[in-house]
């Protein structure tokens, strides 16, 4: 009988690490941090996200895919020229594991404002999505 329990309890110790150590690489992340003068909108997957300046919104447990996203920015009072540059819009590719940050940032000289927008993702560009791996080399 003891000896049931001590391989019992292996099985199930083996069980609970195989599927918690597979975690990291399915959940997906998206991070958005405005560090820009104005509000802005964060649109992804038919949804609007506003973050307001100085602050950040993560999307944790995002799916996996490619998904269009794109910026609705607000301009400071005062400013009669306006302009955005770099990632306000664009593609969003997540396999699984990936983790994306999307940083505003601007600048605002005399009476024009920039909006700069910056797409970091911890995928390698040659990575192969792992979820898709069949143990072939």
């Amino acid at each position: 009988m003891k000896q049931q329990l001590i391989i019992l309890f292996t099985l199930a110790a083996i069980f609970v690490i195989s599927f918690t150590g597979c975690e990291p690489l399915i959940e997906n992340k998206i991070t958005v941090q405005n560090q820009a003068s104005g509000d802005v909108q964060f649109i992804i997957a038919g949804k609007t996200y506003d973050v307001e300046a100085n602050s950040s919104l993560v999307l944790p447990d995002f799916k996996k895919g490619t998904f269009v996203y794109e910026t609705i920015y607000q301009v400071p009072f005062g400013i009669t020229d306006a302009s955005a540059e770099g990632d306000v819009a664009g593609n969003m590719v997540l396999n699984a594991g990936t983790e994306i940050l999307l940083k505003y940032t601007s600048i605002v000289d005399t009476s024009k404002y920039t909006l700069f927008g910056i797409l970091s993702s911890s995928d390698d560009v040659n990575r192969t999505d792992p979820s898709l791996d069949d143990g072939t080399p």
